[in-house]
């Protein structure tokens, strides 16, 4: 299926989604690979405390709010679903949307699966990469949310404040902390947060959607988001795939996502 994604209305919504866009095969195949590691890995877990947040986690284990588990995956994982090109195959469904954004040089940075557990509350609101420049610039990474089952309201899809990839520039509004926009710590910013007084005072309206098995959450890094408590009685699977636009200076962006010092492997 080709979906198009018009990089304009992007840049200025800084999400997308794309109905429907893998179809049941391919489902089947990442449902099958993805579920099967995240097994192994929570067997692995035991129990051994775990914190929030990369920082507290594993190389391989990230728990991001209580009761939601990411557990990341590599290019070489994914080899029994694309083969050796991985999540830049050819036939990866999203790909013409990514480099529709990210430009045709635009590579895979990382890829995994997330799981929350009946009972898990919502997020705080949080981006998943800082703003490398006060000026406004296009966006530096993307991530592509599948959803590997259906995600009815009451499981809680991924929020998303439309828009606000433009807003949360910490360098540009030194009234942001590049960190609370980062993390899940005692503070946090919503989206009614991002303006200061007498400036910025369009109200930002946060849009959720549910998702069947197979639609596609396309969102800028930079935005504020947030996975909604699940208050259903089953787990609630995503998975992901992040994508970057080479750049100069890209060795020197510090790694937000995976930040872990031990290995449950080890």
């Amino acid at each position: 299926m080709s979906i198009q994604l018009c990089p304009r209305q992007f840049a200025l919504d800084g999400v997308a989604l794309a109905r429907g866009l893998v179809n049941a095969a391919l489902l089947r195949t990442l449902n099958e690979v993805m579920r099967a590691r995240a097994t192994r890995v929570m067997a692995k877990l035991g129990t051994r405390p775990i914190g929030i947040g990369s920082r507290n986690g594993y190389h391989e284990l990230v728990q991001r709010s209580p009761g939601r588990f990411d557990v990341p995956m590599s290019e070489a994982d994914l080899m029994p679903i694309w083969g050796a090109h991985g999540s830049t195959a050819p036939e990866v469904p999203w790909l013409e949307l990514v480099r529709a954004v990210l430009g045709p040089d635009a590579r895979p940075s990382f890829c995994g699966v997330v799981f929350s557990r009946p009972g898990s509350p919502a997020q705080h609101w949080h981006i998943d990469s800082p703003h490398e420049a006060a000026e406004a610039r296009p966006a530096h990474a993307i991530n592509v949310l599948l959803a590997l089952a259906d995600i009815p309201l009451a499981a809680g899809p991924t929020e998303v404040a439309r828009g606000t990839h433009l807003k949360t520039n910490h360098l540009a509004r030194p009234w942001l902390d590049r960190d609370t926009l980062l993390y899940q710590s005692e503070t946090e910013v919503t989206p009614a947060a991002l303006g200061r007084a007498g400036q910025d005072t369009a109200v930002v309206q946060p849009t959720v959607q549910a998702m069947s098995a197979g639609d596609c959450l396309v969102f800028d890094d930079r935005i504020l988001h947030r996975g909604l408590a699940n208050a259903s009685e089953q787990e609630r699977w995503v998975a992901y795939f992040s994508y970057l636009r080479p750049r100069p200076g890209l060795d020197q962006v510090a790694d937000t996502h995976f930040e872990a010092s031990k290995s449950l492997f080890d």
